[in-house]
């Protein structure tokens, strides 16, 4: 019940903005919230918890995870007039956090600042950027760089995303994460609401667990519709964890004997991902 009147909230702000911000000149600024109800990372939860006879413990990324957690995004963006240039900083809170003001996930709760291009050469739309990623505990603070290839016009467009992260404070090390992707749009009603349907794969090379290999398999379906300035999604995900290094990285806990907690396959998850977002 709580989701919901969060996403209603959501949505009923976006729509009492627009007279607020009405404007004859785009000034190229874009404010947005998003919401993920299962907040995964190439696979793997990026907040978790253990859950032993009804009470809820936090547990650190290095070690298994059970309770896999939601996640809420604001964001502003900013795109330099024509040069292909956007700007964003982004929040990434736990659910649990925002909606029930527990602080077991407080310290891996970040603030993203984000530098992007994208330019369209011919066939080729060439994307890429850098990210960094502040969290409460710095010790968990990383930076990416990227780069992607998406074949526009060609069918299903496919597109070749290569990412590079860097961790900073006790890890000083580096990971790397390759993407292949196909994905194909249907215009509903145009100019109003279309319908994305897309599969991608991911390698990735995973030090800080020492594993490495095909991390995720994704489907994904997603509605956009524009009202004016202010633009909603909603998305449904398939999750596929092919190898078992990142299923059991990413699995539940059996703690039916406490001392003794046994990994479950994590294979297969369903997750959906709702958003708005107005323009200005």
């Amino acid at each position: 019940m709580k989701k919901f009147v969060c996403i209603a909230l959501i949505t009923f702000i976006s729509f009492i903005s627009i007279p607020l911000f009405s404007s004859n000149e785009d000034l190229g600024f874009t404010v947005g919230m998003d919401y993920v109800s299962k907040n995964k990372r190439r696979g793997l939860p990026a907040f978790g918890s253990i859950e032993i006879d009804g009470e809820v413990f936090p547990v650190g990324r290095a070690v298994e995870f059970s309770l896999v957690d939601g996640a809420f995004f604001p964001f502003v963006s900013y795109d330099v007039m024509d040069t292909g240039i956007s700007i964003k900083v982004k929040g990434e809170f736990a659910e649990s956090y925002i909606i029930d003001g527990n602080k077991t996930h407080k310290d891996a709760s970040s603030v993203n600042f984000n530098f992007d291009y994208s330019n369209k050469f011919d066939l080729v739309t060439l994307e890429g950027g850098a990210w960094y990623f502040w969290h409460w505990d710095k010790n968990l603070s990383y930076s990416e760089i990227y780069m992607s290839l998406k074949f526009e016009d060609i069918f299903l467009t496919p597109t070749i995303t290569y990412i590079h992260d860097y961790y900073y404070y006790y890890y000083h090390w580096k990971d790397f994460y390759i993407q292949l992707g196909i994905s194909h749009s249907f215009d509903l009603m145009p100019d109003i609401t279309s319908l994305t349907l897309g599969a991608s794969s991911g390698y990735f090379n995973h030090k800080f667990r020492d594993i490495k290999g095909i991390s995720n398999i994704d489907l994904s379906t997603k509605l956009e519709v524009k009202a004016g300035a202010v633009t909603y999604t909603a998305g449904f995900y398939y999750l596929i964890v092919p190898l078992k290094e990142f299923y059991y990285s990413s699995s539940e806990l059996d703690w039916s004997d406490a001392a003794n907690p046994k990994p479950v396959k994590d294979r297969n998850r369903f997750y959906a991902a709702f958003g708005a977002a107005y323009s200005f």
